[in-house]
């Protein structure tokens, strides 16, 4: 993952999951993906499975309310990974 040198980054991996558990239930097949968020193109994130670039998902809310920036690669339909970025207030 790209960032700033000068901010740590809070990274959340979640466990894999089936793709009914899925942010967006759709498969985004073309050859340029959203993989980050407008406002910071340099925020992106690799699969910490397979190494590929992660589609950027928005914005999520934790349980513990925190705000996150949410990423998930499919490898299956049962086996999507995902991670989330915490973003610091």
């Amino acid at each position: 993952m790209r960032h700033n040198d000068d901010v740590e980054r809070e990274i959340i991996y979640h466990q894999p999951r089936h793709m009914d558990r899925m942010i967006l239930r759709r498969w985004e097949i073309s050859r340029e993906i959203v993989d980050s968020p407008a406002d910071d193109p340099e925020l992106s994130a690799r699969c910490p499975d397979c190494g590929c670039v992660m589609m950027y998902r928005g914005l999520g809310r934790l349980r513990n309310g925190k705000l996150v920036h949410v990423y998930e690669c499919v490898h299956s339909h049962r086996e999507v990974h995902s991670l989330s970025i915490v973003i610091s207030q």
